[in-house]
């Protein structure tokens, strides 16, 4: 299997790492070798993911790390990075 990063989900990794880079370079750095490993570990098993609440096709899944959510979908040899964003956070 292979993971294919479409160009939105390029940009909106750049944005979000460049904008934590302001503040801390060392932490935007970790945490962009941490999206991508976990994007890597998706072809060993894409169902273990939730269905997108994004969309109501059960091929696109969302995979939650840290405060970022990574939008792809399963294709018959192909993983397609989407989106990245942030996730919000729930407050009670």
């Amino acid at each position: 299997m292979k993971i294919v990063y479409k160009k939105s989900f390029q940009n909106r990794l750049r944005e979000h790492i460049e904008f934590i880079a302001s503040d801390n370079l060392k932490a935007a750095k970790k945490l962009k070798n941490q999206i991508l490993r976990k994007t890597q570990s998706i072809p060993d098993n894409p169902f273990v993911f939730r269905q997108s609440i994004y969309f109501e096709d059960p091929q696109i899944r969302d995979c939650v790390f840290k405060n970022c959510t990574i939008v792809f979908k399963i294709e018959q040899y192909l993983y397609y990075g989407f989106w990245i964003l942030k996730t919000p956070a729930i407050s009670n």
